[in-house]
């Protein structure tokens, strides 16, 4: 399955295609540990990357839930541990606008 990724053309191109906000030291970490034939899949495997959505496109879809409610209660239990966890990926997500509080 061959996906349609942005790839590097030449290793020399390296830093003229990624984001100007990637950090050179990333550049080199990269080019240590990953192997030579994934070195083309550089400009999608950015931690810049990794903290922005892709841009909006006309195949976007809303799901609009009319009428419904969520169930009052809890799902199952958490840990301690668990809920924390739980929490700093939700504010974290949140402040990176991946996703939005509820208006339900």
């Amino acid at each position: 399955m061959d996906m349609d990724l942005p790839t590097l053309s030449s290793h020399a191109s390296l830093e003229e295609q990624w984001d100007e906000e990637v950090e050179p030291e990333e550049i080199e970490t990269v080019l240590k540990i990953a192997p030579p034939s994934d070195h083309k899949y550089f400009p999608v495997l950015s931690k810049v990357k990794e903290e922005k959505l892709p841009p909006h496109c006309p195949c976007d879809q809303h799901i609009e839930l009319e009428h419904l409610l969520p169930p009052v209660g809890v799902i199952y239990t958490l840990s301690n541990t668990e809920s924390e966890t739980l929490w700093s990926y939700i504010s974290d997500n949140v402040e990176k606008v991946f996703i939005r509080p509820s208006s339900s």
